[in-house]
């Protein structure tokens, strides 16, 4: 197995033109005005129904198309997850690439704890990427103004912009996985790696056996690199909804819970170093991690700690 070399890729294809996600994420924290019928989005809530919809980004507004995405959270919170798709030849003829597919994270409650939720989430993204390098997928975390054309009314939340998974398969030179089912472990690149991350932030909902909330991409000699996303039920996000997996022993949000569903036994050492190396520059990740308030913070780093005790005492899988 080619440990690690999924950290090791090309940064992206040569002469790649620059993507729409770029362009929407050049500020520090972007500020977009999304304009939506909410009576066509609460429609189409429960199916894969396109609308239309306007992006704006300073002085330029982008027509695009919108639907809901998401499996607990569209029946839950109050804004849907979202999925905005851009005009391919809209794109071509701005000179962009024709990655056109993006998610956006949405809040579930309008209150402070759903604003915390988010950022929170975009956390446990940065820290991935820290991990993983070029196998994440880059996100950003904006400012959105949602419009509801019916009547004028607006709501403004943080939201995170997820990138086109097209864009991650060409920095990885890989492309999606067809069959992603019982993917055996000698051809994962990263399973340690993705699955030790997952205990770290107290994720269980994932799973790498059957593709849940990780994408699965094949690169050459036909090795699979595993990217998550959606940690909302992770102990570090701990969103007011997080569902416990009391069947797997986890009482409360912040019990870890070790999973491995691949045929074979973890080889951890690697990975372990891995993180361990790391330590120091993930917990400052958070410190200065200032959009959220110091108690989050401090949560989080102690939360944090306890996995690196654990690594340090050989107690992951026990």
């Amino acid at each position: 197995m080619m440990f690690f070399s999924c950290l090791q890729v090309a940064t992206a294809l040569p002469n790649s033109p620059q993507g729409i996600f770029d362009l929407l994420t050049e500020d520090e924290v972007p500020e977009l005005v999304l304009a939506i019928n909410y009576d066509e989005l609460e429609s189409v809530r429960m199916n894969e129904e396109f609308i239309d919809a306007t992006l704006t980004e300073g002085t330029t507004t982008h027509n695009l198309e919108i639907r809901v995405r998401g499996r607990f959270r569209r029946t839950t919170c109050t804004m849907p997850p979202l999925k905005l798709k851009f005009d391919k030849q809209w794109l071509r003829a701005a000179g962009l690439n024709r990655h056109n597919d993006f998610k956006l994270v949405t809040h579930c409650t309008q209150d402070q704890a759903g604003q915390e939720a988010l950022l929170r989430e975009q956390l446990a993204y940065e820290l991935y990427a820290t991990i993983a390098g070029e196998a994440a997928l880059r996100t950003e975390l904006v400012k959105v103004t949602y419009v509801n054309t019916v009547d004028g009314s607006t709501e403004s939340s943080y939201a995170i912009l997820i990138e086109d998974i097209d864009d991650l398969e060409d920095r990885l030179a890989a492309h999606k996985l067809d069959n992603i089912y019982g993917t055996s472990y000698d051809r994962f690149t990263n399973a340690e790696v993705v699955s030790l991350f997952q205990y770290m932030i107290g994720n269980t909902d994932y799973s790498l056996s059957m593709g849940r909330n990780v994408k699965l991409v094949e690169g050459e000699n036909e090795e699979v690199t595993a990217v998550p996303y959606d940690f909302d039920f992770s102990g570090i996000v701990s969103a007011s909804y997080m569902r416990l997996r009391t069947d797997l022993g986890q009482d409360s949000p912040h019990d870890r819970v070790w999973i491995w569903e691949l045929n074979e036994e973890p080889q951890l050492e690697a990975a372990t170093q891995h993180f361990l190396d790391l330590e120091e520059q993930l917990l400052e990740q958070v410190e200065n991690y200032h959009e959220l308030s110091n108690g989050s913070r401090r949560e989080i780093k102690n939360f944090l700690k306890g996995f690196f005790r654990d690594l340090d005492h050989n107690r992951v899988t026990k």
